[in-house]
């Protein structure tokens, strides 16, 4: 009883609208997948970290200067070259 009373009390303190039944139901959800991750890792999975790279931008190409609407001087050489526009 004091347990229910003193997670009613830290919810409306941290000042989510969560039920006593919803706090107990998360803890569950993340203690079933801390298990699951331990048995993952022990069956030799590996958690690798994501690679995050960034889209390299080519100037002087059609996709480029009519998708992207880029106006720097490789772009504008290429329109040049291409007939696109007089300069």
């Amino acid at each position: 009883m004091n347990e229910a009373f003193n997670q009613r009390i830290w919810s409306v303190q941290v000042g989510k609208n969560a039920t006593h039944a919803q706090i107990i139901a998360k803890r569950q959800l993340r203690e079933e997948l801390e298990t699951e991750m331990e048995k993952y890792l022990a069956r030799g999975g590996q958690i690798k970290q994501a690679v995050n790279t960034q889209f390299q931008i080519s100037h002087g190409t059609a996709d480029q200067y009519n998708k992207r609407d880029c106006r720097c001087e490789s772009c504008v050489n290429w329109a040049k070259s291409k007939g696109r526009i007089k300069g």
